[in-house]
């Protein structure tokens, strides 16, 4: 049967509907869709997040919009049991509309997303090869879709999933399109200040994320980085990304946020880029939510510094030779830490160090070595996180052969979810053990001094009465869900 498709709505949930919090977040994922499908139909992004809209208001939106087709985007394994709240109302109140879900829920639990009937189509990793395809086939009335790679759908009984394939050109893909999110612009996201969120508040308003290189090549266990994006890192040019840089900054855009967890991979190309802005927006400011440490040296250093960039999030996971080696797997040489952080604090950069406790096969003695390494370090803020097995990770497969979760974990993983929740039991520790330590030496380490106290509230964005008062919830929360609901609600004025 042949689907008439003209009109195309592109969204997400509402994360605040089942007790999470809202994220104004740019709709990145969402205008890039919008970008690669407009020839095709007409295509609105709508972000119910951003004003916190009701289900009312929310269901109201989407009858005056009447769209043939409805793609909506999932961020996390956290927000499956909302996602699926979401489509269940779509369902209801546009039944006749073709419903696909895409982003990381169908890429990492496809069995467990495709049991939801709701959803006609699930697409499996990164979209703008399969979801124009799709359209295409509908309009079509292709009754044979096993040509389409990523795509899973239901034949009578029988579940059918394509292999995905990966965008091979990255230059290819076009930039997001901003230009219409039901009502809202680029720049009402750039100038939201995200309080407690130090990896994407900005200096400069307004701000805007984008992502300059995919996939990853390291085998850690507790990530699903390789299953989501590849194992290969595919990198945009540099001159690809200067053009993004030029086409933001002309809407107004005065920081950009790289989302990459590898922008610096490519060295060359990492340098041409920053001598482009420093050629071409001397005004403008960067950062990277992540860099890789034993990438940096003085040069880059410096380079990043003078180009725009003075914050930096390095992941080290341990302070155990033997659980980076051996449990974890990241090759990262513990040695050479200390120094680089001392460099780059000498040149002037906020320096954020994350953890991971809580490992099967770790021992009680080397989660405390993590946190006497972190504790030594000359970073402005130390995050530890518990171990959280994720789908599609050698740590979820680990913890369910050695039954090491709870009964129902996999049933219920949005409840579980959260990095300072503890799930794991080992002869070792018990979450709750876990909780405990990782609270209060969070707060021991993070708030020794005043200096210490000053830096954590400036690069969270908080004022020293608010720091107060999250240390204070985190303590008695033991870290779990100890902030106000919803964290970045305020405009930068």
């Amino acid at each position: 049967m042949i689907k008439e498709i003209k009109k195309i709505l592109l969204t997400q949930p509402n994360y605040a509907w089942l007790s999470k919090r809202t994220w104004q977040f740019p709709p990145y994922t969402l205008c890039l869709l919008k970008a690669v499908i407009k020839s095709q139909a007409e295509a609105i992004v709508f972000d119910p997040n951003f004003k916190n809209l009701s289900e009312e208001e929310t269901i109201k939106f989407l009858k005056t919009v009447n769209p043939d087709l409805i793609g909506v985007s999932s961020i996390s394994t956290e927000y499956f049991n909302v996602t699926r709240h979401t489509i269940a109302l779509i369902r209801k109140h546009l039944p006749g509309t073709v419903i696909v879900l895409g982003g990381v829920l169908p890429t990492v639990m496809t069995e467990e997303a495709m049991k939801d009937r709701n959803v006609d189509y699930w697409i499996i990793g990164e979209g703008e090869l399969a979801f124009p395809r799709l359209i295409e086939e509908l309009r079509k009335g292709a009754k044979d879709l096993s040509g389409i790679s990523g795509l899973a759908y239901w034949q009578g009984s029988t579940p059918v999933i394509n292999k995905m394939e990966f965008v091979s050109d990255l230059d290819k893909v076009p930039f997001p399109d901003y230009s219409s999110i039901a009502g809202l612009t680029l720049c009402d996201y750039g100038n939201i200040k995200f309080k407690y969120a130090p990896g994407l508040l900005a200096r400069n308003y307004p701000s805007a994320v984008t992502i300059t290189s995919r996939g990853c090549p390291y085998r850690c266990i507790f990530c699903a980085g390789r299953t989501i994006s590849g194992e290969k890192v595919r990198f945009r040019s540099a001159e690809n990304v200067l053009n993004e840089i030029d086409y933001l900054y002309k809407q107004g855009i005065r920081e950009v946020i790289f989302l990459d967890d590898h922008f610096l991979a490519d060295r060359n190309r990492a340098i041409k880029i920053m001598n482009g802005i420093l050629e071409n927006h001397r005004d403008l400011t960067w950062k990277c939510v992540n860099v890789t440490a034993w990438l940096l040296d003085e040069k880059i250093l410096k380079l990043m510094h003078k180009s725009g960039c003075n914050f930096i999030v390095v992941s080290i996971e341990s302070g155990s030779r033997r659980v980076l080696r051996d449990i974890i797997k990241k090759p990262i040489k513990l040695e050479n830490i200390p120094p680089i952080l001392k460099l780059a604090k000498s040149i002037g950069f906020d320096i954020i160090a994350n953890f991971v406790v809580g490992f099967p096969g770790e021992t009680w003695e080397e989660i405390r070595e993590t946190f006497a390494f972190a504790e030594k370090l000359e970073a402005d803020m130390v995050n530890f996180h518990i171990a959280t097995p994720l789908p599609k990770t050698e740590l979820m497969d680990i913890c369910l052969r050695e039954k090491l979760l709870p009964s129902d974990y996999i049933e219920n993983i949005s409840r579980y979810s959260g990095y300072g929740k503890g799930l794991i039991t080992t002869e070792e520790f018990t979450p709750f053990e876990l909780e405990v330590l990782r609270s209060y030496e969070w707060d021991r380490i993070n708030f020794s001094s005043d200096k210490r106290k000053k830096a954590v509230a400036r690069i969270n964005g908080i004022t020293a009465e608010e720091l107060e008062d999250w240390r204070v919830n985190t303590r008695r929360n033991l870290g779990v869900n100890s902030l106000v609901k919803n964290i970045m609600s305020s405009p930068e004025k």
